[in-house]
């Protein structure tokens, strides 16, 4: 009988909290000391921008009371702002990991950023590591830290390589257990003969296929070479990426989707293996596409599995407004000659244009009208 209380009580305790903060901080504002003069943030707009729960709010209110430097949380953020650290990027940061105001700024975190900097990591990267795995200021650094980096830099290139790996998953590079499955892994490769730039690609870009479950990742591959792919092309590990990435169920669904469009399975795994990415489209992704394809640009399903990639090419953007180009280039007898699905598919806009429009500008004045109505038609549909 008292529900409709329920809402009051939440609110006035989130205004308790804010108040509390207010009182704490609000005569302390602090200007940022980096070419920024004019930005003043108080500390209680900064925790109020962070939409913390009531009670973390209160516990956070409470051990800020019992700071004996008045002035660490701030320096904290000070901290921050100098690597990069915008106000948005500072509110998430602690919405994610309160009690990280009442860090010792000089003796926990420098360090860890420092050594972040030692290894190529940029002003633009800190914000997006760190915001992916906050885990990292809690860690110790030469424990922790330090040999997880060692490790990931010897299935590596360069540092470069290692933050690149770190901006796409930072957060297996937390977990032990996916440190140490990523070794083994990148081992089994290279018995393989994949080059490394295919290894320092997979890790990289997918991390979270290279420091997978070893026992997965092993049986991954052995379908992979199964289904016959060469491990000296790129194709091997694109294909290990789809195959780690998709349980039997939903592998099994894209063959039936595919299905629907006249591919039988040797036809799907024909294109698979010319194009591992195809799988890995969604259900409205391919029948939206391939609708296209064969309804309106009458290419047969066939052809498709012989040209897969054609899949991956934006719809709106690109498939379209160059379907409806060549199509009138066709009908006018102007164009007869180099137009294989990639010729026109798979260059640059630039390129399009100057090849296959401001020739026939002369001739067809509303060409470039036509490529354009046919992109804002099909994007408005």
């Amino acid at each position: 009988m008292f529900h409709f209380l329920i809402p009051r009580f939440i609110h006035h305790k989130t205004l308790l909290c804010r108040n509390i903060f207010s009182r704490l901080f609000n005569f302390r504002s602090f200007s940022v000391s980096s070419n920024h003069q004019s930005d003043n943030l108080t500390l209680s707009n900064l925790v109020n921008s962070c939409n913390l729960s009531p009670e973390t709010s209160l516990k956070l209110s409470e051990r800020l009371k019992l700071v004996k430097n008045p002035n660490g949380p701030i320096a904290v953020i000070q901290l921050f702002r100098s690597y990069g650290f915008s106000d948005s990027h500072i509110s998430k940061l602690v919405k994610k990991r309160p009690f990280l105001l009442l860090s010792h700024p000089e003796n926990t975190l420098l360090p860890k950023l420092k050594f972040l900097q030692s290894i190529w990591v940029s002003a633009t990267d800190f914000p997006k590591i760190l915001l992916g795995n906050t885990s990292f200021l809690s860690a110790n650094l030469e424990k922790n830290l330090i040999p997880r980096y060692e490790i990931v830099r010897s299935l590596v290139r360069d540092d470069k390589e290692v933050v690149s790996a770190l901006k796409h998953g930072s957060w297996v590079f937390y977990n032990d257990s996916m440190v140490n499955d990523s070794v083994p892994n990148i081992e089994v490769l290279r018995k393989l003969g994949v080059p490394q730039r295919f290894i320092s690609l997979l890790v990289c870009y997918f991390p979270s296929v290279a420091f997978h479950k070893h026992s997965v990742f092993v049986e991954a591959v052995n379908s992979v070479v199964e289904m016959e792919f060469n491990p000296l092309q790129l194709n091997f590990v694109l294909a290990l990426r789809v195959i780690v990435s998709m349980d039997k169920e939903n592998w099994e669904s894209k063959f039936k989707i595919y299905a629907k469009w006249g591919w039988s399975r040797e036809v799907c795994l024909l294109a698979f293996r010319k194009r591992p990415q195809c799988i890995l489209m969604s259900e409205k992704g391919i029948n939206k596409t391939m609708n296209f394809l064969v309804n309106d640009a009458g290419l047969t399903p066939e052809a498709i599995a012989k040209f897969p990639v054609i899949l991956s090419r934006n719809l709106e953007k690109v498939l379209v407004p160059r379907f409806a180009v060549v199509k009138i280039l066709k009908s006018k007898g102007l164009k007869k000659r180099g137009l294989s699905l990639g010729s026109f598919t798979l260059i640059s806009e630039k390129k399009f244009l100057e090849k296959y429009v401001t020739p026939f500008q002369k001739d067809l004045p509303l060409l470039l009208d036509a490529y354009k109505d046919a992109y804002k038609a099909h994007k408005t549909d």
